[in-house]
């Protein structure tokens, strides 16, 4: 366990050690003493000067001082040292840019009982509106002793805000503190700045907020002003920014970081989190204040989880069923208890990052260079599944490893008609998963054979063989990796699933399918590149009792509207099929085929929706 150290100890006695070895180092006081002083006014009695409670003269003595070449350090209880002696801090030290080191103590609620008098929640606003002011408010040990150092060297007035009390460090000697800030702590979703003991506090948020799904990262800026552009290479990682401080929010630290923000061109959510704008009206121990105020360790987490999830919404079981375009009850049970339970949360995106993101789809389909149903990505399927074929074998028959690279994880997504990111980064591998239960359970349980047609790596025929060991399932695919990737998977699960070679664009009529079966694609019509006709011709030959597809279907856009537009267009310019929809449309009216659902569940990727149904059954004989 860390060694508890006062801060305020930490810098006097760096100080003490710099005196040491330069005799113009002068240390002034306005009648304020500290254990950790008493060396400093025993060794150097001459250069350790009281000047009683004459704060405003103090900071004009040591003007003086450092004009004849000293380096002086003066020190009262915040609100003296800076409130009162604002204008001699002002027009003696910032006009004149005179290096004297102002060091209050008692940041924040440190004198807590004694009321706004001693409260320092405003000292930073106020100082840094000061040009030419450099600020440091120290977190542990190290960055005191930092202060105490850097404050030393400096060319003009610094300002350095001392906590009270004992902290553990944070820092390690060999840490590079020359930029003013240190990362304590890496996340991916959501970055805590802090300072000075509120960087301990943001420490323990950050643990509390693992418990909520949320990884996040934490920031020690002990250099308030000048803070530095390295923040903006630090943030550019994260989703959302939090500042956290133990003072009032104009002025303080998260006016800081958003003006940086701001004037580097950086767009980041942010929420700033401190004292409001107005005088506590009560008064008790430190804890009671930060929770009266609303910045105690848990107000912060329930703060940041309100943030985090301001627009952010969760996928019940309602809107799978309209989704389905079926009503709640016809879900069945298994497949609420997956919804209920999978986290199933977003974020719409909008503003600025919608627009963003909508200029990066346009760049994207410009670029692309990719012609679906082309004779040379037959063999780029084949290596594909080849891949998960031998990952599939050496992980000894994971079928995690069947899942398809296309199902990518922590992206964007098309959702109800809006772009949305998702805190779950396997949102459509979980959506698909919803999707197969609800539709396996609804309409396959009835046939005794089934066959996917374009079955890839055969993580559909997995999760039916799971659903439904006793029946006959066959996947079928053009490329040979795929057959034998079926195959490995039906030894594996010891089930009846075999594969078979088949060419959907040219089909072997020869092969007949059992009459008891149903037809499946998934992603697979698209493929084809509008040339299904024939394939039509052998699904209409051999009758089977149901045929369902996921696919894209280019008719539901709406190309009148900008979202369906970009994905409409990348539809046409990859040249998946089109035409589909109306093709067997006109064969119901020919009598030849009964449609039984047309759905666009609305789900998607970025560029495009994958995920809409048709369900149809040929009509056999005179029905």
């Amino acid at each position: 366990m860390n060694q508890l150290i006062d801060i305020r100890d930490a810098l006097f006695d760096e100080l003490y050690e710099i005196a040491k070895e330069d005799d113009s180092v002068i240390f002034m006081t306005a009648d304020m003493g500290a254990f950790s002083l008493e060396r400093f006014r025993h060794d150097f009695p001459d250069r350790f000067i009281n000047v009683g409670i004459a704060e405003q003269n103090m900071v004009s003595v040591a003007t003086g001082l450092a004009l004849t070449g000293k380096k002086v350090f003066i020190y009262a209880i915040i609100p003296f040292i800076t409130l009162r002696c604002l204008e001699q801090i002002k027009v003696d030290l910032c006009v004149m840019n005179i290096p004297v080191t102002i060091v209050g103590a008692g940041a924040g609620f440190t004198y807590s009982s004694d009321g706004p008098t001693h409260h320092a929640i405003e000292d930073v606003s106020i100082m840094r509106a000061l040009p030419g002011m450099t600020i440091y408010n120290p977190s542990d040990q190290a960055t005191a002793q930092d202060a105490a150092r850097k404050a030393y060297c400096a060319s003009g007035p610094v300002y350095v805000r001392l906590d009270k009390g004992e902290y553990p460090q944070l820092h390690n000697s060999s840490d590079d503190l020359s930029a003013g800030m240190i990362t304590l702590r890496e996340g991916q979703n959501l970055l805590l700045i802090a300072t000075g003991c509120m960087t301990h506090v943001a420490l323990h948020v950050a643990e509390a907020l693992e418990k909520e799904d949320i990884d996040a990262g934490v920031l020690d800026i002990f250099r308030i002003k000048p803070i530095g552009n390295k923040l903006v290479e630090l943030v550019s990682r994260y989703e959302a920014i939090v500042t956290v401080e133990e003072h009032t929010l104009p002025g303080g630290l998260g006016s800081a970081v958003i003006e940086l923000l701001v004037d580097s061109g950086t767009s980041l959510p942010v929420k700033r989190l401190g004292m409001a704008d107005f005088y506590p009206e009560g008064y008790g121990d430190r804890e009671w204040m930060r929770a009266t105020g609303g910045i105690d360790a848990t107000a912060i987490r329930d703060n940041i989880l309100h943030f985090m999830r301001r627009n952010t919404y969760l996928l019940t079981v309602e809107d799978f069923a309209r989704a389905f375009a079926v009503s709640p009850e016809d879900i069945p049970e298994e497949c609420q208890k997956f919804i209920r339970s999978t986290n199933y949360r977003y974020v719409v995106v909008d503003g600025s990052e919608k627009e963003q993101l909508m200029l990066e789809i346009l760049a994207k389909t410009d670029a692309d260079q990719q012609v679906i149903a082309a004779p040379e990505r037959e063999n780029a399927w084949n290596k594909g599944w080849e891949e998960n074929l031998n990952e599939f074998i050496e992980s000894g028959y994971d079928l995690k490893k069947l899942v398809p690279r296309f199902i990518r994880p922590n992206q964007y997504y098309r959702l109800f008609g809006n772009y949305v990111k998702a805190e779950n980064i396997e949102f459509e591998l979980d959506f698909v998963k919803a999707l197969r239960l609800w539709l396996f359970s609804t309409y396959f349980k009835d046939y005794g054979t089934i066959y996917e047609f374009g079955c890839g790596t055969g993580h559909n025929l997995a999760e039916l063989a799971h659903m439904f060991p006793d029946k006959s399932l066959v996947g079928l695919d053009f490329v040979p990796s795929s057959c034998q990737l079926v195959g490995k998977l039906g030894t594996a699960l010891g089930h009846n699933i075999t594969g078979k070679l088949f060419n959907m664009i040219d089909p072997d009529m020869s092969y007949r399918l059992c009459s008891d079966s149903l037809v499946f694609t998934f992603g697979v019509i698209e493929q084809l590149g509008g040339k299904f006709y024939r394939f039509l011709d052998y699904i209409l030959d051999n009758s089977p009792g149901l045929c369902v597809h996921i696919e894209p279907i280019a008719e539901l856009y709406d190309q009148k509207n900008i979202f369906d537009y970009l994905a409409a267009r990348f539809h046409d310019k990859r040249g998946y099929t089109k035409g589909y929809l109306p093709f067997i449309q006109q064969l119901e009216q020919e009598g030849k085929l009964e449609i039984l659902k047309t759905k666009r569940t609305g789900f998607g990727s970025l560029m495009m929706e994958g995920y809409s149904l048709i369900i149809w059954r040929p009509k056999r004989g005179k029905e």
